[in-house]
């Protein structure tokens, strides 16, 4: 680890800090305009679309210029689309179809940054400490997710959205004067080639060539991209559940539950050494996360919610890191910035599918079946007991789906062993 580092890493945990006030107010201000769960999953919908439509786009761009720069470029235009925002907000209106374009902007200049990020890891680290600095990533997350939420939850009534995004506006500023101190060399090397390929779609296509050559990293790539789908299922749901209970104050400490399990999985994997191979952690974290998910709906109360929350957050880190980690060592350096952007689109591709059905899963289709079938809504009742069943139940078929994928994939040899190939 070097000075380097801790400046980048420093910069985007002011950064992030200050959008995750952003991105709470956002969700409490929808959800209190509209009530409903399908409004807020077709926002979170907005929010990754672009990881998906301009994912190789980004890599190509993140591999042939220089990453400072368009991680510098990307988080002004992020400022930029909050003091949109904030102008909006002063009009005193509401149009969700502005929310949804704000939220599409936003997550467009954020997807760019992360990734460039994310390319620079192998040339602002040495190899030995890359699972390290993954470690620490999620650490940035942690500390957000416990400070964020409570510091919104308290701050929304007395300031609002608009204090929020004024707030997140003066965090951009501290973060790119600390920014701009690490020089532009330490992100990128300076013997890479810039011009590998002329044609652009060979450009896009480099990364998937690589990733399809190795089966091992496409079992991976695929494995997440199912297993993603029952997370952010139920993942979409985490505010509706929670406010159907009780009020953002509520919220604030279950999302400081989950941020404390971020914080303390980032810290185990960042200092814990590997007694297992990272293949087999990730499937055993994969399997703990399915049982998070079905404590999270086993009862209708806010400490197994809390209890839940907890434990699938303190192991999603854990995974993120290993993964991530077998990614960068199995990629060459040149190509970092593409194959993560290829695998990012994959992986994220399933995502909008569970946007898009878990407002009408809870909202319509598991009432309407629990009013047509009375018998089979009594044994529900008796099993989970009464209580927002429609949220709930979700997370159950959540976690149990998630259970099946990790055994079906990691019964797969080239999987399991992909650390040892």
């Amino acid at each position: 680890m070097n000075k380097n580092f801790y400046f980048v890493w420093i910069s985007r945990l002011v950064s992030i800090l200050g959008s995750s006030l952003t991105t709470f107010g956002v969700s409490v201000w929808v959800y209190g305009e509209t009530g409903k769960a399908t409004p807020m999953a077709i926002t979170m919908l907005c929010s990754i679309l672009p990881s998906i439509i301009f994912a190789p786009l980004s890599g190509i761009i993140c591999d042939y210029f220089n990453r400072k720069k368009v991680i510098f470029i990307a988080d002004s235009v992020a400022a930029i689309t909050s003091l949109l925002l904030l102008l909006y907000l002063m009009t005193e209106r509401f149009d969700f179809g502005m929310i949804c374009a704000f939220n599409f902007m936003n997550a467009t200049a954020n997807m760019l940054d992360n990734n460039a990020y994310q390319a620079s890891l192998s040339t602002l680290v040495k190899e030995n400490g890359i699972k390290k600095a993954g470690g620490m990533n999620q650490i940035i997350d942690s500390i957000s997710s416990m400070i964020a939420p409570v510091c919104a939850g308290i701050l929304y009534y007395p300031v609002g959205l608009k204090g929020l995004l004024m707030i997140d506006l003066c965090t951009f500023i501290v973060a790119m004067f600390i920014f701009i101190r690490v020089p532009a060399c330490a992100f990128s090397e300076s013997a890479q080639k810039k011009k590998e390929h002329e044609n652009i779609f060979e450009n896009i296509s480099a990364g998937f060539r690589f990733i399809f050559s190795q089966r091992g990293l496409t079992l991976l790539m695929i494995f997440y991209a199912m297993f993603n789908f029952p997370l952010n299922v139920s993942n979409s749901l985490t505010e509706p559940l929670v406010l159907s209970l009780g009020s953002s104050f509520d919220m604030g400490l279950v999302k400081m539950a989950g941020g404390m399990g971020i914080f303390l999985g980032s810290l185990f994997i960042t200092q814990k050494g590997m007694k297992y191979s990272y293949s087999r952690s990730v499937f055993i974290s994969a399997m703990a996360t399915g049982v998070s998910l079905c404590v999270i709906g086993i009862r209708n109360n806010m400490y197994t919610i809390i209890l839940g929350e907890f434990v699938f957050l303190f192991i999603i880190p854990i995974a993120n890191t290993l993964a991530g980690t077998l990614w960068i060592l199995k990629t060459p350096k040149e190509l970092q910035g593409r194959v993560y952007a290829a695998r990012s689109m994959v992986v994220k591709g399933t995502i909008p599918l569970s946007y898009l059905l878990v407002g009408p899963m809870a909202d319509r289709w598991i009432p309407m079946f629990l009013q047509k079938y009375p018998n089979a809504c009594k044994v529900i009742q008796v099993a989970l007991k009464e209580g927002s069943l429609n949220y709930r139940l979700v997370y159950m078929m959540a976690g149990m789906t998630a259970i099946i994928i990790a055994l079906l994939f990691f019964s797969q040899k080239d999987l399991r062993h992909l650390d040892q190939n």
